[in-house]
């Protein structure tokens, strides 16, 4: 599922960088800015932070409560507004170590385990223009997640290793800049929460976290207008 996804977001930003220009010439220059606009497809990479919502939980097993990201997607402007719809996945992958939690005491195990998430994130949002700055564009989304959570280890036990897909939430802002008419650059801070997902047992349920979400914090690189 990992690489299919890897696949399939390399695909779409690739489409989208050949499309954008290619709809941008069916618009002309001097269209006044009142009239309705035409459909504007955008592609991104993103490169980020994730912190878990979990942090007690994933810091035991981890050595840490956060790592980074990597992924892109593709934008599509409708000719409504500012309104956009947005598809995009990243993903997440660390090493660490399984542990047993009796009470206070956290005894490592010596079992390496490997976590791997890969969220599929589908968006609605608006975008902000400003008369006066034109090239900086804010912009505020939020939308449904599908979150991909696979853990395993080579020694694992039976029912130890996961390889499962959750619903959940998230929320983003961000304020875009545009370098050029087809290229642009972004910062973006995204809440994510996937409730009741993991504290059936094991170091989460010890600490009483059940929350896979969290936070990030993201710079995009984007084609399109």
């Amino acid at each position: 599922m990992t690489y299919r996804l890897r696949l399939s977001v390399l695909a779409v930003i690739a489409i989208a960088a050949v499309a954008v220009p290619a709809a941008a010439q069916t618009r002309t220059a001097r269209q006044p800015a009142t009239s309705s606009r035409s459909v504007q497809i955008g592609g991104y990479a993103m490169v980020g932070q994730f912190r878990f919502a979990s942090a007690r939980s994933f810091d035991t097993i981890l050595g840490t409560d956060s790592g980074p990201i990597a992924g892109g997607g593709a934008t599509v402007g409708l000719p409504v507004g500012g309104l956009f719809v947005d598809i995009g996945a990243w993903q997440f992958a660390q090493s660490g170590e399984r542990v047993l939690v009796l009470g206070s005491e956290v005894i490592p195990l010596g079992i390496p385990v490997e976590i791997r998430i890969v969220p599929v994130e589908i968006s609605a949002g608006w975008r902000f223009r400003i008369r006066r700055l034109p090239k900086l564009i804010p912009y505020a989304a939020g939308g449904y997640t599908s979150f991909g959570y696979k853990e395993t280890s080579t020694f694992a036990g039976t029912g130890e290793d996961v390889d499962e897909r959750f619903g959940g939430y998230h929320l983003r802002g961000g304020v875009e800049f545009k370098i050029t008419r087809w290229l642009g650059v972004a910062g973006e801070a995204t809440w994510t929460t996937v409730p009741d997902a993991i504290g059936g047992g094991g170091v989460s349920k010890a600490f009483n976290e059940d929350n896979l979400g969290g936070t990030s914090f993201r710079a995009r690189l984007t084609v399109g207008r």
